[in-house]
């Protein structure tokens, strides 16, 4: 998501000992700006981004168009998405490049620009990592109408979770629908899609398995489709699991994947995961309010490779989810179970800014933390809004 640079993984001090003035330091200064952002430090890395677009700093050189890429990261960390998106078109001016589009895609997105953001998203298959993750089979373009559609999954659990909504949007009784994913993912959408009919089959992605008729990215659904708007995300649909009658049961879920081979990575899902010492409280505080505490984390109250049907059924016999952003948080929302979603203050840009509620997911409650890295601030809220939840509710 970075922009591409030789000294892009240099530490702050590293970056600074080539440091000398200002005038001639244009990728000095990008390096710098990139170096306080790694290390999430967000306002000081928009003030060194802002340095790096000045005319004066490149002398007679033109501005490097990637200082125009690490500004509009900037920007976008801090949700001043607007800025951002106008940022990265700076950066491509011909919008050729699809890495730097793919990133205006997620400012749109910010904005609440859905249809020109899923339309701006298509260009991530110009970009080689996620080009080579794709199908070199035909791709479906959404018209006309198929008779056979294989659909595969991309990039996060929770993307794919977030996706499954477009399934019934595209889905007609005639057509043979294959759906390709990981194998944590089979079982649960096996199950939780049979309700559409027994032309829907779910199947382990397998490239040496070649179906008949159009491929396509579930991911690229509301482009194909020029969708407008999210339609309804609870299109899993579960048994109730049997449960005893007891005390409320709050499940939690406290820490987002991990990608360390990846700086930038590294960094989104740190944000987003509970340190151990704000987790003790949090624990702590809910026990003290006599409910019975789940810890939905895979490794604890549910077995370390537990698929996403097992997950599901865990979270069925809890009252209220409790979850930052990673795919437990999306398995919530696309079976309809209460869930609160716990956001770092630099969330992803799905999820937009100042507002508790989401249009991707209706009946989800949105918590964050009230400043950028102040997990005491959320933890705080989230206990205020359970004493209520448990008044009201028990």
């Amino acid at each position: 998501m970075l922009p591409e640079h030789r000294l892009l993984n240099r530490s702050i001090d590293q970056v600074r000992s080539n440091f000398s003035g200002v005038i001639g330091q244009g990728l000095q200064l990008i390096d710098l700006a990139n170096a306080y952002r790694l290390d999430d430090q967000l306002a000081q890395s928009l003030s060194w981004a802002r340095w790096a677009v000045l005319r004066e700093v490149w002398g007679h050189e033109p501005i490097d168009r990637r200082a125009w890429h690490v500004l509009a990261h900037a920007l976008l960390d801090l949700g001043r998405y607007h800025e951002a998106a106008g940022m990265y078109q700076r950066a491509d001016p011909d919008g050729t490049n699809g890495r730097l589009q793919y990133n205006r895609a997620r400012a749109l997105l910010g904005q609440g620009a859905w249809a020109e953001a899923w339309a701006l998203a298509e260009q991530r298959w110009s970009v080689e990592e996620i080009a080579a993750a794709g199908s070199p089979r035909p791709h479906w373009l959404g018209w006309p109408a198929v008779s056979a559609l294989t659909l595969w999954d991309e990039q996060g659990f929770g993307d794919t979770l977030q996706a499954l909504r477009w399934i019934p949007e595209v889905y007609r009784a005639s057509m043979q629908l294959t759906l390709e994913v990981r194998p944590p993912l089979q079982r649960l959408l096996q199950e939780g899609l049979r309700w559409l009919g027994p032309n829907l089959n779910v199947r382990v992605r397998d490239e040496s398995s070649i179906s008949s008729g159009c491929h396509g990215s579930l991911l690229s659904l509301p482009a194909l489709l020029n969708a407008q708007r999210w339609p309804d995300p609870v299109v899993l649909h579960l048994p109730k699991p049997l449960r005893s009658i007891g005390r409320p049961r709050i499940g939690l879920v406290w820490e987002a994947g991990r990608y360390l081979d990846d700086p930038s990575k590294a960094l989104e899902y740190s944000r987003k995961t509970i340190p151990s010492d704000q987790l003790e409280h949090l624990c702590a505080a809910i026990l003290q309010r006599k409910v019975d505490l789940v810890l939905l984390q895979p490794g604890y109250d549910i077995p370390d490779k537990a698929d996403f049907l097992e997950q599901a059924q865990a979270v069925q016999r809890c009252d209220l989810l409790l979850s930052v952003d990673t795919a437990a948080a999306h398995l919530g929302g696309a079976i309809g179970h209460p869930t609160w979603l716990l956001l770092p203050w630099a969330a992803a840009s799905r999820w937009q800014r100042h507002r508790d509620d989401s249009e991707l997911y209706p009946g989800m409650r949105l918590i964050r933390q009230p400043r950028h890295g102040d997990w005491q601030g959320l933890i705080q809220q989230v206990l205020i809004a359970l004493d209520d939840w448990l008044l009201k509710c028990f």
